[in-house]
């Protein structure tokens, strides 16, 4: 029995305990529901109606007493109107001798409802009728009294027999109400035993896979634990079902095979050891150039990493530009060493380098000096050329040199690879920073630079004239008129007139002088090493640049501005106060007419031969320079 029962799989098992307490359980619900039957099926009927049948019999004597009450005020009265109280009491009568029929089915209330109808039907016969009422009613008052008291006597007979009846009822009702109650302890008592009963041979069977499965997978779990921890040798004799024991012999050839895995790895332990140095310096350098955005920096700790994994005497980075198709050197490991070269840009195609950035394949010098088409692992070379990829783009190349030839394996070729490949991904995004940082310092209309160009540069500017105690000068330029020249001539001649100023700006600014989009139709120039006095001057040159270049251009209209001058230390003490104190300026120059330059602090005015009041004529040159005093902030 033992030997059969070993020899049982898994599943077996598992499925004859399921069987047997899965039977259990149905027998558990086959007996409360039997329970449940009986409750629902005969007890709750049963006694819902002897219920119904006693309310009946207590309808029938309240109608009874209606017709009582309704003759005795009609023989005191006279007055049929009693009468009607009668008839109702009748019909309630009626329903309740109906409702009442079902008491009849029970033996024991036979005896007891036959007395109470025969008690009822005297009543009925003897007195409860209008008829003997109404002869009764002429008679004389000691007939009356006499029939009174017959009725009496009659209603008191049936009164005896209905109370009988509704006490066997009571006692009906509460029999069928004891025996419910016995079923239903009956039925818990053997639901109670048969859970018991499931929860015994729960236990057995828990007892016996425990036995036969978890006590040989805890063996086989002691056994794994001695392998993980380096006893090889650990073997287990399962005994239980086939498949533990299937386990078991798997387990004791792995352990065979790990035994023969571990001398075939310590015989590749040491170059393991040199990959991964080899590797934990690609994840350094991978850290430090994935952190900086700086081309140069980028560029030195990889050519400084590329020698120490592959041992060469020196490196090159170089990379491709795409607009001249040629390639540029931006590290040389050499220059460290005072050493210079004269190759610093190869076109594209040319060379060793030139070629492998071409096509994007690792190429090599051979020790004769010959190009390696292709290189294979062991060969001695003298140069080595890494391309650097991102995505199918080749970025540039990365030049390994050495005066004596070296023999590079192939795990360092892979690793130079993986450096390449990360080197190129650090100088794309520097690249793309430093584009980034262009783009969004520029006005993508105009090409100049925008406000926020303006707000880094004007801090620097002013804390170094400030330092140095040199003046500053800032010019606020708003076109006039510009949203008449848009609705006129269309937002797009607009954006035409606004991309002209970059030209109209370099042909009136000096070198040091930079001109930026401060947003709309407003500029701003910044004047480095420029008093009030120059930038005045310098303004009205834009002034008049800007009237003569745009004078009748479009159409019959003619674009003019309006300038505010304003300068440190004279007129402001910081950034904030220095375009304020413009800005001023510039409205000033707004409401005196347009088309020209007002200074922000009155140091001196210098008018025009022509009146300044005078308007000017509606096609013709444009207005000359007004140079007005602005009022101070106060």
């Amino acid at each position: 029995m033992q030997a059969r029962a070993s020899d049982r799989s898994l599943t077996q098992r598992l499925a004859r305990a399921f069987i047997a307490i899965a039977v259990l359980i149905i027998a558990t619900l086959v007996v409360t529901g039997a329970c449940f039957a009986a409750v629902l099926g005969h007890f709750e009927p049963a006694i819902s109606d002897l219920i119904t049948g006693r309310d009946a019999v207590d309808a029938v004597q309240n109608g009874m007493l209606d017709e009582e009450t309704a003759l005795r005020g009609y023989l005191s009265s006279g007055n049929q109107v009693f009468l009607s109280a009668y008839y109702g009491g009748q019909a309630e009568i009626l329903a309740g001798d109906n409702a009442s029929l079902g008491l009849a089915t029970q033996p024991d209330l036979v005896r007891a409802i036959v007395a109470m109808r025969v008690a009822q039907q005297r009543w009925f016969s003897e007195w409860a009728t209008p008829a003997l009422a109404i002869e009764r009613a002429v008679t004389s008052p000691t007939a009356q009294q006499s029939f009174l008291l017959s009725g009496k006597a009659l209603f008191d007979s049936y009164r005896t027999a209905s109370d009988a009846v509704d006490a066997q009822v009571t006692a009906d009702i509460s029999n069928e109400q004891m025996e419910e109650h016995d079923v239903v302890l009956l039925a818990l008592t053997i639901a109670f035993g048969m859970l018991a009963l499931t929860v015994a041979v729960a236990r057995r069977q828990h007892r016996g896979l425990r036995a036969s499965i978890v006590l040989p997978i805890n063996e086989l779990l002691s056994t794994m634990r001695k392998v993980t921890a380096g006893d090889l040798t650990a073997q287990t004799a399962v005994v239980g079902p086939p498949e533990l024991r299937e386990v078991a012999a798997e387990l004791g050839r792995m352990t065979t095979t790990l035994a023969e895995e571990r001398s075939r790895i310590a015989g590749v332990e040491g170059e393991s050891r040199s990959q991964a140095e080899r590797l934990g310096l690609i994840v350094n350098v991978g850290r430090e150039i994935s952190g900086s955005l700086s081309l140069r920096y980028v560029a030195r700790a990889v050519g400084k990493a590329a020698l120490a994994i592959t041992g060469f005497a020196s490196a090159r980075m170089w990379i491709i530009n795409e607009e001249r198709h040629e390639l540029n050197v931006v590290q040389d490991t050499d220059l460290d060493l005072g050493v210079q070269r004269d190759d610093t840009s190869l076109i594209l195609g040319e060379g060793l380098v030139g070629r492998t950035g071409q096509f994007g394949r690792l190429l090599a010098t051979l020790s004769n000096g010959s190009l390696a088409t292709e290189y294979r692992t062991g060969t001695r070379v003298t140069a080595l050329a890494v391309p650097m990829i991102v995505g199918a783009r080749i970025v540039g190349v990365l030049e390994l040199m050495s005066d004596d030839a070296l023999a590079v394996d192939e795990s360092s070729i892979d690793v130079m690879h993986s450096l390449a490949g990360q080197a190129a991904t650090a100088v794309e995004a520097a690249r793309f920073h430093q584009s980034a940082d262009e783009l969004s310092h520029t006005d993508a209309l105009t090409h100049l630079p925008n406000r926020r160009r303006l707000e880094l540069d004007l801090d620097l500017e002013i804390a170094r004239s400030l330092r140095y105690n040199r003046p500053i000068a800032c010019i606020m330029l708003d076109v006039d008129n510009f949203k008449a020249v848009n609705d006129i001539h269309g937002h797009q001649a607009g954006d035409e007139i606004l991309s002209e100023f970059g030209s109209a700006f370099a042909r009136s600014l000096r070198e040091t002088d930079t001109a930026y989009r401060y947003g709309g139709e407003e500029f701003c120039v910044l004047l480095r090493e420029t008093d009030a006095d120059a930038a005045a001057i310098v303004a009205e040159r834009l002034r008049a640049e800007i009237a003569n270049r745009f004078a009748g251009s479009r159409g019959s209209a003619m674009v003019t501005a309006s300038l505010g001058v304003a300068a440190i230390p004279s007129d402001a003490i910081d950034a904030k106060t220095l375009i304020a104190a413009a800005d001023r300026a510039l409205y000033s120059a707004k409401a005196a007419g347009r088309n020209c330059v007002v200074r922000a602090t009155p140091l001196r005015s210098v008018r025009p031969s022509t009146t300044r009041g005078r308007s000017r004529p509606a096609a013709g040159p444009p207005r000359p320079v007004v140079i007005i005093d602005a009022p101070k902030a106060s």
